[in-house]
């Protein structure tokens, strides 16, 4: 500013001339006067506070919230699902009228069981009856309610007594293992556990961890009603052949005569016999034409007693010790020198219904003790010679056993030897055969085993094993 003195009132009177001109028809309103204003204090004046600069917090987006979009369920959604429970309704109702049975609890099996142990009171000359043993009832008869659906009864097969021709096995259920993998026999045997021919807690014969014999397949047939493994085992350095055999039913255990008809002046080949009977597994029995000594029961009858003085220092019927057969399948003993009359034994036979007997012998296992022989008619008891036998693992449960030449080597086993041998498999009796050429093994329609000299030889008679799938049907 400049440093002059201004005059303000000058100034003001200069600027009048300049005024708006007013409209001469308007008229100054009057002026109002205006209420003195409220005097308002002094507003206070307070020191600015300095707040500290707080430090700037992360912005959050806050979620977009949508409303839910409300979706109408299928018209076909409530159908199904009524349909879907309908259905599992039916198959648990289902479950329960087949597993659930009326009254259920601990079932206990109805049939006598049979004490396979020798008495140890027996006295020489004395016959063993093997007595049933009492069963406890399941369950008060009087307890169950008529009204609950009954039961459908297990079907079992046999075969019909008397017949010459047991039913034809299925080609589908033979089958071979490779010796390089045996370990895959076990899934045939968990097989036949779960058809419920073989316990689950029943001991085998079969070892996969054995020596096999390098020229055979392990074989098998399963069905059912009959389980079959056969195999060839190095042991001692001698090759034996096997044949396990687990059945349904005892009729399935059978003897098969020449022309089947005894004493007939007709003889086969095993091969032979094997086919005309349809068995699945057969084996020699004890050539009974062979000789003229020695009991014969076939068919429960009682075809020889020979009575006779022999050209030795024993009676004919009683120089061997026999191997009878009974209606359960079980191994029944006499001992060598054994007195009884054709009444006593034809009693025995009633008594203990008695199917056929073997007679060549010795008694190799008696109730799991391997006993030793000392002497004995027939057999070649002491000197290194082939050998064939029938053991008893278990009820219906069966291993056959026989020692041939082979290709290196020539058979070498007294029967004392092979006595042991055989006990060394899980039997509970066993019993010696014809052995020798006689001694074999057929499978499949063919010799399983190596038959000595390679040739078969013609027989009069042999013991086989047959399914009863086709057989008679028998509710239990």
């Amino acid at each position: 500013m400049s440093e002059k003195n201004v005059d303000l009132d000058q100034i003001l009177n200069e600027f009048k001339d300049y005024a708006p001109i007013r409209s001469q028809r308007s008229q100054p309103a009057a002026p109002r006067q205006r209420q003195p204003e409220p005097e308002t204090p002094a507003p206070e004046i307070r020191e600015p506070v300095r707040e500290e600069p707080q430090p700037e917090m992360p912005r959050v987006r806050e979620p977009e919230v949508r409303e839910p979009v409300r979706r109408e369920p299928p018209r076909w959604l409530p159908v199904a699902i009524t349909a879907a429970l309908l259905l599992v309704s039916c198959l648990c109702l289902g479950w329960i009228l087949r597993n659930v049975h009326p009254g259920s609890g601990t079932v206990v099996s109805t049939k006598p069981a049979v004490n396979l142990s020798r008495r140890a009171d027996l006295q020489p000359g004395e016959t063993q009856t093997l007595t049933p043993e009492p069963v406890a009832e399941s369950q008060d008869p009087g307890t169950e309610d008529p009204t609950e659906p009954a039961v459908p009864a297990k079907i079992h097969y046999v075969i019909e007594e008397g017949a010459v021709v047991a039913p034809d096995p299925n080609p589908d259920c033979f089958g071979n293992i490779s010796i390089n993998e045996p370990e895959k026999v076990l899934d045939v045997i968990r097989q036949a556990r779960e058809y419920g021919l073989l316990g689950e807690d029943e001991t085998v014969a079969f070892d996969p961890n054995v020596t096999f014999y390098y020229d055979e397949d392990i074989e098998y047939y399963l069905d059912e009603t009959i389980l079959v493994i056969c195999w060839k085992e190095v042991i001692d350095g001698n090759t034996c052949s096997f044949a396990e055999v687990k059945i349904a039913d005892a009729s399935q255990f059978r003897r098969k005569f020449a022309d089947n008809t005894f004493a007939s002046a007709n003889q086969y080949y095993s091969s032979e016999l094997h086919k005309s009977t349809n068995a699945v597994v057969s084996m020699n029995a004890d050539f009974y034409q062979n000789r003229d000594f020695g009991v014969v029961v076939y068919d429960r009858t009682l075809y020889r007693f020979p009575t006779s003085t022999y050209t030795g220092n024993f009676k004919k019927y009683n120089c061997l010790e026999t191997c009878f057969v009974n209606g359960e399948g079980d191994f029944l003993f006499t001992e060598l020198g054994q007195s009884f009359t054709e009444e006593e034994l034809k009693q025995y036979i009633a008594d203990n219904d008695i199917l056929f007997s073997m007679s060549f012998g010795p008694v190799l296992v008696r109730d799991g003790q391997v006993l030793q022989c000392e002497w004995y008619p027939v057999g070649e008891i002491d000197r290194g010679y082939s050998r064939a036998g029938i053991g008893q693992v278990d009820k219906l449960h069966y291993l056959y056993m026989s020692l041939n030449h082979s290709p290196e080597q020539t058979a070498r086993w007294s029967v004392n030897e092979f006595a042991r041998h055989f006990g060394e498999k899980p039997v509970v009796n066993a019993y010696c055969l014809d052995g020798g050429q006689t001694g074999e093994l057929v499978f499949q329609g063919r010799a399983y085993n190596h038959v000595d000299w390679g040739n078969e030889r013609p027989v009069s008679d042999n013991i086989y094993f047959a399914t009863a799938i086709g057989g008679t049907e028998v509710s239990e």
